[in-house]
């Protein structure tokens, strides 16, 4: 009996050492690579980033580059870990930028050219065989211009415009950046002087159509037509534009200029270009006010019909009609007297253009019904009677 016993406490000491070696024993988990902490810290950035915790995520991405370049020298070119690094710095890139937009909306200036001089930084690190450079290129252009708005906007107008002038670096042709460049002289430094030099040098220089047009609405906006006129016309001078047409021809005919002559040489390369009807009618009525500026009423006259043509106006329609009266030119006098009276019968100029027209004609009848309809005007009707007692 004592001998079973003992068997059985034997056996279940035993078993006991068994399931306890058994335990000890338990498979553990493996150890992660450091590709794929990577791949698990990158995930953990990707929600940081999605609760709108910047720093967060940026924080997981730098740990996760750190995983990648453990990875590095043991992976497999198929891991493409270069790669993998390049998209997750370029993810960094894209949040300082973002931050930097957010902090700018809420006009924290200073907060936003921090950010953004972040995102700089890191674009400018990334390797172009990873991505091509024209698109970091863009990308970089972008960033200068968002960079130079904040710091303009900070009051850190040097910088603003250290900024404009690596955007025109990269694309000297671009004379929106050189104006923005000229406001903040203008503007915010209150330095003409060196605005007006930047604007010149870069017309000059490049022959630049769009600059000298600029600057030729800059002097213009300031009442300055002389220089105005100079630059519209180095503008001119390089390519035909219908808008520097219009511009010049209306600043020849101003009243500090007056050199209607001018104008209406401008005007006519203008209608050369074959113009829209509404815009046509507004050069042929200015030209016709050049010629009438210059006494010669035959070709004032004959601008004025072509407008009238298009349009009707009675004051022109009312010159165009006296110049045929007094060239003693009855018939077309008759003519455009009847088209006034036509759209207002209470014209008295017209009636009386008419009526001595018809008397002149030998037109009795005709002469008489508008001498009578005249003999009651305050203008006319004292002349009215006296024809009316010489019929």
């Amino acid at each position: 009996m004592k001998a079973t016993k003992f068997i059985v406490l034997l056996l279940s000491l035993i078993l006991w050492v068994s399931c306890s070696a058994y335990k000890k024993q338990a498979p553990k988990e493996p150890v992660k690579t450091p590709q794929q902490l990577a791949v698990e810290t990158a995930k953990d950035a990707e929600t940081a980033y999605s609760n709108g915790d910047y720093e967060g995520a940026i924080t997981h991405y730098n740990t996760a580059i750190d995983y990648y370049k453990q990875a590095l020298p043991t992976a497999a070119p198929t891991d493409s870990i270069p790669l993998m690094i390049f998209r997750l710095n370029k993810n960094i890139a894209n949040i300082y930028s973002i931050y930097g937009y957010e902090l700018s909306t809420n006009e924290d200036y200073e907060g936003a050219i921090i950010q953004y001089e972040k995102a700089i930084a890191k674009y400018k690190e990334l390797q172009p065989e990873a991505s091509p450079r024209d698109s970091v290129d863009t990308i970089l252009y972008n960033l200068y211009q968002n960079t130079a708005v904040a710091c303009r906007d900070a009051g850190e107008y040097d910088k603003a415009i250290a900024y404009y002038d690596l955007m025109l670096a990269a694309h000297p042709e671009n004379d929106e950046i050189l104006l923005k460049k000229f406001a903040i002289y203008k503007d915010d430094l209150k330095n003409e002087t060196q605005a007006y030099k930047i604007l010149k040098e870069y017309a000059i220089s490049n022959n630049d159509f769009g600059a000298c047009h600029r600057l030729g609405d800059l002097y213009r906006e300031n009442n300055d037509f002389t220089n105005a006129i100079y630059w519209y016309e180095k503008a001119d001078s390089i390519k035909t534009d219908s808008n520097v047409l219009i511009k010049l021809g209306n600043l020849y005919r101003s009243n500090q200029i007056k050199a209607w002559d001018k104008s209406n040489k401008v005007f006519e390369r203008y209608i050369a270009l074959n113009p829209m009807s509404p815009d046509l009618k507004t050069i042929y009525k200015l030209m016709g006010g050049n010629y009438d500026q210059m006494k010669n009423k035959a070709k004032a006259t004959e601008y004025f019909e072509k407008y009238l043509n298009i349009e009707y106006a009675e004051d022109i329609a009312l010159y165009v009609c006296q110049y045929y009266f007094n060239a003693k030119n009855y018939g077309k006098a008759i003519t455009w007297a009847n088209t006034i009276l036509e759209k207002n019968p209470a014209n008295s100029d017209a009636l009386y253009f008419r009526a001595v027209s018809k008397y002149s004609q030998k037109d009795m009848k005709g002469a008489k019904a508008d001498f009578q309809r005249l003999s009651t005007d305050t203008k006319y009707g004292s002349y009215a009677k006296q024809y009316l007692k010489s019929m």
